[in-house]
């Protein structure tokens, strides 16, 4: 059986669903074949062990989604979606029953808070938060919404102009670097450290220092969706069907035709066949698209060899606790300072950088981490929605190696509810309410789970990706696939294998479709942001 459509995407997760929605509100007819039957790729929850309690399995944290050009431009708030912005964005606990807060929209606050460890680290984060707010505006979000620019280019651009500068003044070094140089408490120093790799950045890589000034400008921004993560997968869901898109839910495709050198469908394990008259696009990761999905043998050597030598972090890596409970967790620190009561992300385990390395250190040497680190929420205080009336569900990461030096990955399966517990009492430290009698059910999920519910997610890794040097930017994945377009015709990469990398952006399936309607001679319904007109006029030094 075949079917034809102008283009089919390989992928439904919410970068395939963007990127299908764009396109098909400007004309064209479009399906999308996902292997799951719960559309959304990571925005996905499950209804735990005990029946009224739902889980946030993967992403749970979205960081200012109902602000994203893709949120407004396919109007998602009109197709019900809705978000939730906590007050704290962020508290760090320590084992001395102090806590670190970051606000999400007050930065007087966030700086009160640092300044009862170091007013030196106070006034920083206060000058980086004013000063590179242009920064934030100017380069960092049209940059995050445009194909990337040639790295030569984008620096003969922006140093033309103070904005620039000041961009350029970090961008070329490491966040260790710059956190070690620009703030001088260690508490401090661990938060702004934690929390970059916890989104996925590798702190030694060079080319990244700007972020750490970035995000004290822009905040942390985190929002929850309101009914689980998977309302997002469900809202896009019913909004591609709205525009026209066909989704071939519990499908898994098996090959992407190629005719006469050219990407010309897909086809799937049942045997169907989905013709594609213009493109196709893949969400997934280059292994899968290149080596999986057509047979490497028969595409450019060199093309082969970028695919089967991109790189997986091992420390992005996690492993997940899930918990439902009777009651919510009474944090200790919360008699030192009241408001990590009000915070969405709780940091526990961290007490200075030496614990971040020495995670790092555990992660490449495949050694479970020494230093139990956690970080995650409780979902049912900010939306009472995700659990029966008056109990709650709580998730927590703890960064960890998928290729375990004793066993390899298997071993997770031996070792997987020990591991767990160890989690949890680590929880009941912070949080000693949190025990046996207060815990209605618990389960974890180990790097190797998630490699396995999400093939794409290489490693576990589920940035897609390893952010280093040369996986950045105008070189994601690598530097004949960086502005979305492959080397085979007709084909294009839309995932976070791409610019700028995972979390819930949709930044890789908004880029991808700006440049397949402009290969398409289509005229846009929407305007993204044009980089060389934002940079070129920029004040001048």
């Amino acid at each position: 059986m075949t079917t034809e459509y102008d283009g089919v995407i390989v992928g439904g997760g919410h970068n395939g669903l963007i990127l299908q929605g764009y396109l098909c509100r400007a004309g064209l007819s479009v399906a999308v074949v996902e292997r799951h039957l719960e559309i959304g790729g990571g925005l996905d929850a499950h209804e735990g062990a005990r029946s009224g309690y739902w889980h946030n399995i993967h992403s749970v944290n979205h960081r200012n989604v109902p602000a994203l050009p893709w949120y407004k431009d396919l109007e998602l708030a009109r197709f019900g979606q809705e978000y939730i912005r906590p007050e704290v964005a962020v508290a760090m606990l320590f084992r001395d029953k102090k806590a670190l807060i970051w606000h999400n929209d007050d930065v007087e606050q966030t700086c009160a808070s640092i300044a009862r460890f170091s007013e030196k680290d106070a006034k920083t984060f206060r000058d980086f938060h004013h000063r590179f707010a242009p920064v934030v505006k100017n380069i960092i979000g049209p940059e995050t919404y445009s194909p990337p620019m040639p790295a030569e280019k984008k620096r003969e651009l922006l140093e033309k102009s103070e904005i620039g500068k000041a961009y350029y003044e970090f961008a070329d070094r490491c966040i260790n670097d710059v956190v070690q140089e620009v703030f001088e408490n260690e508490r401090v120093q661990a938060m702004v450290s934690y929390l970059f790799l916890l989104r996925g950045n590798e702190l030694a890589a060079p080319g990244q220092g700007y972020i750490v000034p970035v995000a004290c400008a822009g905040g942390i921004n985190s929002t929850l969706s309101k009914g689980t993560s998977h309302r997002l997968g469900h809202v896009l869901h019913k909004m591609v069907v709205t525009y026209g898109g066909d989704v071939y839910d519990g499908k898994t495709a098996v090959e992407i035709i190629l005719e006469n050198g050219r990407a010309a469908g897909v086809k799937l394990r049942d045997g169907r066949v989905l013709k594609a008259r213009q493109f196709v696009a893949t969400t997934l990761n280059p292994q899968q698209t290149f080596l999986e999905l057509m047979d490497g043998d028969k595409i450019d050597p060199k093309l082969k060899d970028r695919a089967e030598n991109f790189k997986y972090s091992p420390v992005t890596p996690v492993f997940t606790v899930h918990l439902a409970l009777h009651e919510r967790p009474m944090w200790a620190a919360a008699e030192w300072e009241p408001e990590v009561m009000k915070g969405w992300l709780i940091v526990m385990g961290v007490e200075t950088p030496e614990d971040i390395y020495s995670l790092e250190k555990d992660c490449r040497a495949g050694r479970i981490p020494s230093r139990l680190q956690l970080i995650g929420g409780v979902p049912s205080v900010f939306d009472p929605t995700q659990a029966p009336p008056g109990k709650h569900v709580a998730w927590f990461w703890q960064v960890a190696p998928y290729n375990l030096k004793e066993g390899g990955p298997e071993h997770w399966d031996d070792i997987l509810d020990e591991f767990c517990q160890k989690e949890v009492e680590l929880i009941g430290e912070f949080a000693p309410n949190i025990k046996k009698e207060t815990i209605v059910n618990q389960f974890g999920l180990s790097p190797l789970d998630i490699e396995r519910h999400f093939p794409n997610m290489r490693g576990g890794d589920w940035m897609c990706g390893e952010l280093g040097a040369d996986q950045f930017l105008d070189k994601r994945p690598f530097p004949e696939c960086s502005q979305y377009r492959t080397p085979i015709e007709g084909l294009y990469l839309a995932g976070s294998c791409c610019h700028p990398g995972g979390n819930i952006t949709g930044a890789p399936g908004y880029n991808a479709a700006k440049i397949i309607v402009e290969d398409l001679g289509i005229e846009r319904w929407w305007t993204p942001p044009d980089l060389e007109k934002i940079w070129g006029s920029l004040p001048a030094v």
